[in-house]
Parts: structure tokens; sequence; C-alpha cells
């Protein structure tokens, strides 16, 4: 079945699957592009119960990432495989798939778990590309900033309000602080330890933060100042 699946497909992405990785994959009614399917993040926080259920109602339309992408040989060679970007070369991927007029279909019972960066310093490189990687989609393809991307910006933004107030109102770190004990309460309960729960406080600021502020960065330099594309952290990004 694996090498069947192989012949058919250009499998993208080396994290870990799940051992019921091959029988969630539904071969009536392939579709003619790709497949995608969900990920596991340890440190995600308030998952609800009914949210894969209802992921594919509230999606105006799925954009596959490359940790779990199967795409067709023919489509993938057709598009020219992955632009040049370093960061977001899998929405620009996607985005392109669905210009070229193909199609895609998401297993949610074929999973993966998703493998992050090794510690908080590389996770933050990490995501501060990912926001810097959500301008420069944004040059490329206006249509495809949504709302949900300036979450992560406008959190960063309030935090640093928040912190700026603090020598003026003790009582602007109430909602900073109530965050992070909702962060840790979750993640402590879910994963049986106050240890994990105070980890995913840090990795929930990171990746907003880390995020958010390569969000901003690249709106300065690219929509403000009008230079062309960039990356940060070029030459110690694994370090």
């Amino acid at each position: 079945m694996e090498m069947k699946l192989r012949e058919l497909f250009e499998l993208i992405g080396n994290d870990y699957i799940s051992y019921n990785y091959l029988n969630g994959l539904v071969y009536e009614d392939m579709p003619n592009t790709l497949l995608n399917t969900y990920e596991l993040i340890s440190h995600r926080p308030f998952k609800l119960k009914g949210e894969l259920a209802n992921y594919k109602k509230k999606m105006d339309k799925f954009y596959p990432r490359s940790f779990n992408m199967g795409v067709r040989r023919e489509v993938y060679q057709a598009l020219g495989g992955f632009s040049n970007m370093r960061f977001g070369e899998d929405i620009d991927f996607s985005i392109r798939i669905f210009k070229g007029g193909y199609q895609c279909r998401l297993f949610p019972d074929a999973w993966v778990y998703h493998k992050r960066r090794t510690d908080f310093k590389k996770f933050f490189k990490q995501v501060h590309n990912s926001g810097i990687a959500r301008i420069n989609l944004y040059k490329k393809y206006p249509e495809s900033l949504k709302v949900v991307h300036l979450l992560p910006a406008v959190f960063t933004l309030g935090v640093a309000l928040l912190l700026l107030c603090t020598p003026f109102c003790l009582f602007s770190l109430v909602p900073i602080l109530l965050y992070a004990l909702l962060v840790c309460l979750d993640s402590a309960l879910q994963n049986k330890s106050l240890r994990i729960g105070i980890y995913s406080i840090a990795a929930s600021f990171i990746q907003l933060i880390g995020y958010g502020t390569g969000f901003w960065r690249a709106w300065w330099e690219r929509c403000i100042l009008g230079r062309n594309e960039f990356e940060a952290f070029r030459k110690n990004f694994y370090k």
C-alpha cells in the first residue's frame, strides 16, 4: 500500500506519522492534486473536542502545509515545484495549485506528529520568519491575507502596550497574567504535568510574539519602506 502511495504522489515532509496513517487515506474519489492531514502540536492551548469534526466547515479554503503533503507528480512538475522563498514556500505552492485549477482534499484520519524546533531560541527564529513570510506572501498574493493572520500581531502589540503602561498602573499586567494562567492550567490538565504547563506558557508567548514581531517587521520594511523580500537569521537559523 505504501509503495502504491509513493508511486502516485510526491511525499513532502519528514515528520513522524501515526500508526493508522495509511489507513486514514481513502482511495475512493481520490483528488487529482494533493492530500493533507492534521498535525498535533503539544503547546497549542484550548483545543476543542469538536474542532477536528468541524474543521472543514469552518475553513473558507484549506491551504495545505508541507509538513504533511502529498502531491501528484505530474502536478508538482507542471507547477515547477516550490518557489525560491525560504519561508512560506508551501503556502505559495498551495496558492499556485488553486490558481492552476487543481483540487485539494483533507484526510482527517491520517495524522502526523509535527516536529518543531528543539529549543525555544530556535522556535522563535522559526515563527519569526513565518511572520515575515506572511507579509512576503501578501505582497505576491494580496488576497491571501486574512483577519486570522493579524491576530498574533495584535496580540504582540497589545502585550507591548500593557507592559508600557505597567509603571503607571500595575493592573495592566492582569490580562497577561490571566492568559498565562489559562494556558498553564489547560496544558497541565491535558498533559497531567505542571512542568509541561509552565513550558506551555513560554511556548505560547514565543509563538505569538515571535510571529507577531516578524509580521510587524516585514510590514514596516516591505509595505512602508518598500524594500524587497527578505528573511531573518539567515546565517544562524539552525543555531
